[in-house]
């Protein structure tokens, strides 16, 4: 299929399969004419691309992480660093909602003062 209807199952812009392509994610087979021909296997690796892109995650990580998503793990320490990668995530992840607590507790209190001395 074309760049514009694979955009649509994806559900990103055209311009984000292109750049998928040019960091070497998703890279389509080209027709004869040179047109990008993307197969059922290349969308559902553009949806993980995406899904791992709207977690945080770097291309340089998804890199590293892909060849262990497939049906048929690369063999290798890959599954071994996908998994670190997925639980340093976890971990920023708390850190970051641990702290956003604190400023949403301190913004609070803050107004909290602010509404009895007015």
């Amino acid at each position: 299929m074309r760049i514009t209807e694979a955009a649509r199952q994806v559900g990103v812009p055209v311009h984000r399969l292109r750049h998928y392509e040019a960091v070497a994610l998703v890279v389509p087979d080209r027709t004869p004419a040179g047109y990008r021909d993307y197969t059922p296997r290349h969308i559902e690796r553009a949806k993980k691309v995406k899904a791992l892109l709207d977690t945080g995650f770097t291309a340089r990580d998804i890199t590293l992480m892909l060849p262990c998503m497939q049906p048929e793990p690369a063999p290798g320490l890959c599954c071994d660093v996908t998994r670190a990668r997925l639980v340093d995530r976890l971990h920023e992840i708390s850190e970051r909602r641990r702290q956003l607590q604190a400023t949403e507790t301190a913004l609070a209190a803050w107004l909290s003062r602010e509404a009895t001395t007015s």
